[in-house]
C-alpha cells in the first residue's frame, strides 16, 4: 500500500502525461469499456491512430452510447469503433466473444479492465462474485485470447500487449485464516464474505496470477520465442470511475463522496492504462504505478501462495473451458 506521502503526491501533485505512443494499424480490445477507465482509454487509443477498437461491454446499449460519444468528440470514422457484448460472468458469453476475436486479422492489445467491487454477497463460478469476475472471468478471457496475440506477434513482427488493470489495494488485502485446499470454494460460503476486504483480495489474487502467467508465457531473457508478447499490470491511481456500483449502504456512499474529493479523473487514470498497454518488454511480468515500474510488495512475493492460487485457477479455467490450458504451451 502506498505511504500517505506517496498517496498525496500521486493524487494531487503527480503530472500524468497524455499518452503519445502510436497505435497505428493496430486492433485493440478493451473490456468494461462502456464507462470509466475503459471509455477514457478508448478515447486515447482512437486519438492515437488505432485501426480498430473493440469495446467489450455487458450492456450493448451503454456500449453504443459510448461509441457515439467518442465518435462525436473525436470526429473519427464510424468503422473504427465496434461494440461487442461481453459478460465476464458468463462462460458462454466469453466464448462467443473469443470466437469473434479469433476471426479478426490481428489482435495487438487486450486491456483487461472489466471488474467490480460489490458490497453484496453473490455466488458466480462457485465462488464469491467479486473474486469470480476480477480473477476467474478475467483469466478465462485472457487465456483464450493468448493464441491470437501470439499469432499477431508472429505474422506482423510486432509486440502485442496483455494488460491487466489492478489496484494498489492488493497490499492491504487480508489473507483468510485456513481457507483450506480451495480458496475459491471456501468463499462460496457467505460466512467468509467481507465486503471491505473482498475487492482488495481479488486484486492480490489477480496479481499472483499475472506473475505466474508471465513466467510461463515468453519470460524475459528467454530466446525460445523470437516474437514475444508483453504481459503487465498497473494501478491507475484512485480515480472517479463508478467502480463500487449502486449497492453501497448510505454511510458508505457518503464516505465515498467525501473520499472522491481526492480522486483523479478517469481520463488521467486511463492515460496510465494506455501507457502500460504500450510499454516495452522490460515491463513484462511487472507492475506499474504512477507511470513507473514498482517493486512488488512482500505479500506478492509469497511463492507458495502464488503457486497455490495459480494451480486452483488453472483447475477452475480448465473446468469452465476444457483445453484452455493448452494455450499456455
Amino acid at each position: 500500500m502506498p505511504s500517505f506521502g506517496d498517496f498525496v503526491h500521486t493524487q494531487f501533485f503527480l503530472k500524468i502525461p497524455t499518452p503519445t505512443a502510436s497505435f497505428g494499424s493496430k486492433t485493440i480490445i478493451i473490456t468494461g469499456a462502456s464507462g470509466g477507465l475503459g471509455k477514457e482509454a478508448a478515447k486515447h487509443i482512437v486519438r492515437l491512430g488505432a485501426s480498430s477498437v473493440i469495446l467489450g461491454c455487458r450492456s450493448l446499449s451503454r456500449g453504443n452510447a459510448t461509441k457515439r460519444e467518442i465518435e462525436a468528440r473525436l470526429r473519427c470514422s464510424p468503422s473504427i469503433l465496434q461494440v461487442w457484448e461481453l459478460d465476464i460472468e458468463s462462460p458462454t458469453s466469453v466464448k462467443r466473444f473469443v470466437d469473434r476475436a479469433n476471426a479478426l486479422p490481428r489482435l495487438d492489445v487486450l486491456i483487461n479492465n472489466a471488474g467490480l467491487q460489490s458490497q453484496k454477497f453473490t455466488v458466480v463460478y462457485n465462488t464469491e462474485r467479486t473474486i469470480a469476475v476480477n480473477v476467474i472471468g478475467t483469466f478465462l478471457l485472457a487465456l483464450q485470447l493468448l493464441p491470437k496475440l501470439r499469432e499477431t506477434a508472429r505474422n506482423y513482427r510486432t509486440t502485442p500487449h496483455l494488460t491487466f488493470v489492478g489496484s494498489a489495494l492488493y497490499d492491504v488485502a487480508r489473507w483468510p485464516n485456513h481457507p483450506g485446499e480451495d480458496i475459491f470454494a471456501w468463499f462460496e460460503d457467505k460466512a467468509h464474505f467481507s465486503a471491505i476486504n473482498q475487492y482488495n483480495l481479488s486484486k492480490l489474487l489477480q496479481m499472483y496470477a499475472v506473475i505466474q502467467l508471465s513466467t510461463i508465457v515468453d519470460p524475459v531473457g528467454s530466446t525460445a520465442n523470437p516474437n514475444p508478447i508483453v504481459i503487465n499490470s498497473l494501478d491507475p491511481c484512485f480515480c472517479k470511475t463508478g467502480l463500487p456500483g449502486n449497492d453501497l449502504s448510505i454511510p458508505l456512499k457518503v464516505a465515498l463522496r467525501v473520499f472522491e474529493l481526492t480522486a483523479r479523473s478517469a481520463e488521467e487514470g486511463a492515460s496510465l492504462v494506455v501507457q502500460t498497454a504500450s510499454a516495452g518488454r522490460e515491463t513484462h511480468g511487472l507492475y506499474m504505478r504512477a507511470g513507473k515500474v514498482r517493486k512488488y510488495d512482500p505479500i506478492v512475493q509469497d511463492a507458495k501462495k502464488a503457486a497455490y492460487i495459480w494451480e486452483l485457477l488453472c483447475k477452475k479455467l480448465e473446468g469452465l473451458q476444457p483445453g484452455i490450458l493448452q494455450n499456455l504451451r
